[in-house]
């Protein structure tokens, strides 16, 4: 896809540089008008295009699928990321003793769940990170003896990847269920749960995904499948749901998770999304986003800011983190003039997507440049 077709989808950028996908991004236009068009619709229709809908929402889990490196049976829509994790944490059958392990500091739904289950005698221990970087020496000493350990793929604060395939085989080793919080990586970095060997998977579509706000996707493994109970049953949770005969009989799959009526609109929408994926292939939305990350290193370079995101190698992502002496007020005054930033653990994070160019990078820089509060 030509890149100027591309940024035509994202109409944000004739007044914003948006480097702030880790948080909620833009959604392109072809999703606005894919949910838009699901409304309007019910407006004048009802339900009268509803099995029509069902086709749109199976091609989006198709698309979802594809995304992650699995088939459509294995992904069920959720609400965000913590449904799918809770799905885990009270799907499993954990006994008093039983231990949890999750890569910590991390973003706190990581662990909450897990945290939640201490009524039961569940305990949950930490797998160190220091500054992003998870300590694969603590790890190996760690998973032994865990019943399922918990990781996110790429660290929200500084933007370094894990190293899941590392800890996939530790799991392995252990005899230890694995589970992957995909949010900051999926739509950013190439994935493939099946090659991996991952168990569970759970990710918002509202960062990387450029999906909509209050869908998630969640992925169970055909190994795994049978070890996690059906928490939340509903019509829709059985075999034959459109039938409606009133007869108990799970799908199988990840199916058995969505219980009840989906918001169609949204997942249309991000169906839409998922088709600029699709188009451009992962490999190429991957180099676009490393690309746009070096041209803001090397500007950040000549500025003399010191970045704490790795550049290169297996630990690299689509997050980049820079410090400033005054980054609270950085991070207003950006905010204020039409940069989109976060501001985490005292560091600006930018964390632009495949259409950003170097007008967007001009625009940041700027800004920094202008700005007094050093």
């Amino acid at each position: 896809m030509d890149a100027a077709v591309l940024r035509a989808q994202f109409p944000v950028v004739a007044d914003t540089a948006f480097f702030n996908h880790a948080a909620v991004s833009p959604m392109p236009v072809r999703a606005c008008l894919a949910g838009q068009a699901v409304f309007e619709d019910r407006c004048q229709r009802a339900s009268a295009d509803y099995f029509r809908w069902l086709d749109a929402v199976a091609a989006a889990r198709g698309l979802a699928a594809k995304l992650l490196g699995t088939v459509p049976q294995q992904v069920a829509f959720t609400g965000n990321t913590s449904h799918g994790l809770g799905l885990v944490a009270a799907g499993l059958d954990f006994a008093p003793g039983d231990t949890v392990a999750v890569t910590w500091p991390d973003f706190p739904t990581l662990r909450f769940p897990f945290d939640n289950l201490a009524a039961r005698g569940v305990r949950v221990v930490e797998i160190p990170k220091h500054d992003g970087r998870v300590d694969l020496d603590a790890a190996r000493r760690v998973i032994p003896g865990c019943r399922l350990v918990v990781a996110s793929t790429v660290d929200w604060a500084t933007g370094v990847a894990a190293p899941v395939a590392e800890l996939a085989g530790l799991c392995r080793e252990a005899g230890a269920l694995f589970c992957l919080d995909a949010i900051q990586s999926l739509g950013a970095l190439p994935m493939d749960v099946t090659a991996l060997g991952v168990d569970f998977l759970a990710a918002g579509c509202h960062k990387w995904q450029l999906g909509p706000m209050g869908l998630g996707i969640f992925y169970v493994a055909p190994g795994a499948a049978s070890r996690l109970d059906t928490v939340l049953a509903g019509w829709r949770s059985m075999r034959d749901a459109e039938a409606l005969r009133g007869e108990f009989d799970l799908k199988d799959g990840a199916g058995r998770f969505e219980p009840g009526t989906q918001d169609i609109a949204g997942i249309c929408a991000y169906g839409a999304s998922l088709t600029l994926f699709d188009e451009l292939g992962m490999e190429t939305v991957r180099e676009r986003i490393f690309a746009a990350v070096d041209l803001l290193a090397a500007g950040l370079d000549e500025r003399g800011f010191a970045v704490a995101s790795p550049l290169s190698g297996p630990g690299r992502s689509g997050i980049l983190a820079f410090a400033h002496g005054n980054a609270p007020e950085l991070f207003k005054y950006l905010m204020q003039h039409n940069v989109a930033v976060s501001l985490r653990d005292g560091r600006i994070r930018l964390a632009p997507h495949c259409y950003a160019d170097a007008s967007d990078a001009a625009r940041l820089f700027k800004a920094l440049d202008a700005f007094d509060g050093r």
